[in-house]
């Protein structure tokens, strides 16, 4: 199977860490930023990485971003590049674009405008910050879509062991227990691994379910 290529626009902290991650998947990967400074910084672990203005076609024509798989276009804060960018990517026919945005207002005219996807990093960081301050038990918060989330819990001190079989989660609560951090080793549970007190469990769920999980195991608002 061939490998997938991206090409990632703008390489500020969002877009360095998809970077990163691609690199480390073993994908080629070409990126771009009109800042020489950001260029530079992200040339030490990507050599196809170049000083260009996404909104200039013909430039993007020319680094071969019209034959990558799919493109992320990962600055938020200007918008109008933002949006420029995105019918540039559509015009050269790249069949994945996945765009951030920082306004909510400006989602539909992006989807309107050639995106695929579009991402708000800031307010999926926001909403888990505000999930893991008001629960002191949440200690990691990923928003699936709008409709899943995946939490992990610290369990009580005080909660008696059970088997996943036992504590029946999936039928009980509608959630489903997808991993288990115990004594700082992670392995992924079956109905006969018990849940301990202290352990970190994620669990996958409507936010409704996952409350209800929640307070089965380590009581109301995680007292």
């Amino acid at each position: 199977m061939a490998k997938k290529s991206f090409a990632v626009i703008g390489l500020g902290q969002f877009g360095r860490s998809i970077v990163e991650e691609l690199v480390d998947n073993g994908t080629d990967v070409i990126a771009i930023d009109s800042d020489e400074e950001c260029v530079k910084k992200m040339s030490s672990i990507l050599s196809t990485v170049f000083v260009a203005d996404s909104t200039d076609e013909t430039a993007l024509k020319e680094l071969g971003i019209k034959d990558v798989d799919a493109a992320i276009v990962a600055f938020g804060s200007n918008k109008e590049a933002s949006v420029l960018t995105t019918v540039v990517l559509r015009e050269l026919g790249v069949k994945q674009i996945v765009v951030r945005a920082d306004d909510d207002y400006y989602i539909p005219i992006l989807k309107k405008l050639g995106a695929t996807e579009v991402i708000s990093p800031q307010k999926a960081a926001g909403v888990a910050l505000a999930n893991r301050l008001g629960n002191i038990d949440y200690r990691d918060f990923y928003k699936l879509d709008d409709k899943y989330s995946v939490i992990s819990i610290l369990i009580n001190p005080a909660f008696v062991p059970e088997t996943l079989m036992q504590l029946n989660p999936k039928n009980k609560h509608g959630v489903s227990i997808v991993l288990i951090t115990r004594n700082g080793k992670s392995f992924v549970p079956g109905g006969n691994d018990s849940l301990f007190p202290d352990d970190t469990c994620f669990v996958v769920g409507t936010m409704k379910e996952i409350r209800s999980f929640r307070e089965a195991v380590n009581g109301k608002k995680g007292k």
